[in-house]
């Protein structure tokens, strides 16, 4: 919103210039008043013109550095989102202090979107892995195994989980969390999943995902294994940059509108 101050500075620098009197075909001194009248009509134009340029320039700054689809999971531990830009993902990191990132495929592989994330976290001093699964919340379910262990792995909390919208891949993530390590029954929890956009018309394939594989998914993480009959799948390790990247700027920003649990 642009305060009144912002406006007030705006009005300040239109200056309105003397009118000349300009000589009128009809008679001496009648050409003056229509001349300022023109002119006066087209100071408010100006004035609206000025303003909308400030406030949209003022809304491409915010919505730049506003993490899409932000929530807190588990206060000071665990946080969720979609896919931030370098400012977004500053932002976040310097006000929940996060040290690690675990991507669940929010970008192609070999993208320039890829590589300026990877550089973005490299820069703010973040450890960032990738558990690549299908944009439908599908894929091996040994990656949520690997991800519910690095998102519960105290030595790399706060942790920030996200994919590319942050509602299904993040969405079924954080649903198997709250039953698996949370015990609470998904009945208690999809309607964050709905909160955070998910929506089971246009995407069935979450809750088949959890019907299918939610307790084998339970069993691997108890353990510390893999779900057998499943191909298996290393343990994640910190990606690296890339050898040439896109400039960007992570520079953090004020603090971010956040959803609650």
């Amino acid at each position: 919103m642009v305060g009144l101050g912002t406006i007030m500075s705006a009005m300040s620098v239109v200056q309105i210039q003397p009118v000349q009197a300009v000589a009128d075909p009809g008679g001496p001194g009648r050409g003056v008043v229509p001349s300022i009248a023109r002119r006066r009509s087209w100071l408010p134009i100006a004035l609206v013109a000025i303003v909308i340029v400030i406030a949209g320039s003022m809304f491409a700054a915010w919505s730049n550095a506003r993490p899409k689809n932000f929530g807190i999971v588990d206060e000071g531990k665990i946080y969720r989102s979609g896919e931030l830009t370098p400012a977004a993902l500053g932002r976040v990191a310097s006000q929940y202090h996060i040290r690690t990132i675990v991507d669940l495929g929010a970008y192609e592989p070999g993208s320039a979107e890829e590589a300026r994330m990877q550089r973005t976290a490299d820069a703010l001093g973040l450890t960032r892995y990738v558990l690549r699964l299908e944009g439908d919340a599908t894929g091996n379910p040994n990656n949520y195994v690997h991800a519910l262990k690095l998102m519960n792995d105290p030595g790399k909390q706060p942790v920030l989980v996200h994919c590319s919208a942050g509602a299904q891949r993040t969405g079924c993530l954080v649903m198997l969390h709250r039953h698996i390590v949370q015990g609470r029954p998904y009945g208690e929890v999809f309607h964050e999943a709905i909160r955070h956009r998910h929506e089971a018309a246009d995407n069935p394939y979450l809750l088949l995902m959890l019907a299918e594989w939610s307790e084998k998914i339970a069993e691997a993480y108890r353990t510390g294994s893999q779900i057998p009959g499943v191909e298996p799948i290393p343990a994640p390790t910190p990606t690296s940059i890339p050898t040439s990247t896109p400039a960007f700027s992570a520079t953090p920003a004020s603090s971010p509108t956040t959803s609650a649990k």
